[in-house]
């Protein structure tokens, strides 16, 4: 019976006896890799693996196509809500170690080191910045360009140096905003 089964049975009533109830833990581990946590119950000093959240999946990952998984700092208090006798997940968290947000083929991971968006392959810069020192680059460059054309100038020469341009407003990202 997988989560959307028990949760149909439970609205139908077809659960018999069985309740939803909630319950206060301390957390004593975090499985990422399997998107649980065994916890400690208060009331009754016994541990439970139970999932990290409310997934309607088989495999409870967040793998599914679209899931947001709250990981709770080990050692914190959470509240974990069962919806059988043998399938509990954790309903709200005290401290938060990382959130982990996928709708279909993305995904956002957010802890306190970094903000992951959908892989690891580039970073992201400030736009401002670069575009600041890049537009006095090619002051500094058409500045040397003027001295060449000058030093050619003076042997005889002739040579006219063309001006340069550099337009990165192409390149912003206007939908994501950053520090």
């Amino acid at each position: 019976m997988n989560l959307y089964d028990i949760i149909t049975a439970a609205i139908t009533n077809k659960l018999g006896e069985f309740r939803i109830y909630t319950e206060i833990a301390k957390v004593v581990s975090v499985d990422e890799d399997n998107m649980s946590a065994e916890v400690e119950f208060i009331n009754s000093d016994s541990n439970k693996t139970v999932r990290l959240g409310a997934t309607i999946s088989e495999n409870n990952t967040a793998g599914g196509i679209s899931s947001v998984v709250i990981l709770p700092v080990v050692g914190s208090f959470v509240l974990v809500t069962f919806i059988n006798a043998t399938t509990g997940f954790i309903s709200s968290v005290t401290d938060v170690s990382k959130v982990l947000l996928k709708v279909e083929d993305r995904f956002i991971q957010l802890d306190s080191d970094f903000i992951q968006l959908s892989g690891d392959a580039d970073n992201a810069v400030r736009f401002s910045p670069l575009d600041s020192n890049l537009q006095n680059l090619v002051t500094a460059i058409q500045t040397e360009l003027g001295k060449i054309a000058t030093g050619i100038a003076g042997a005889g020469g002739s040579y006219t140096p063309g001006t340069l341009n550099l337009d990165l407003s192409g390149a912003k990202i206007e939908e994501i905003k950053t520090l």
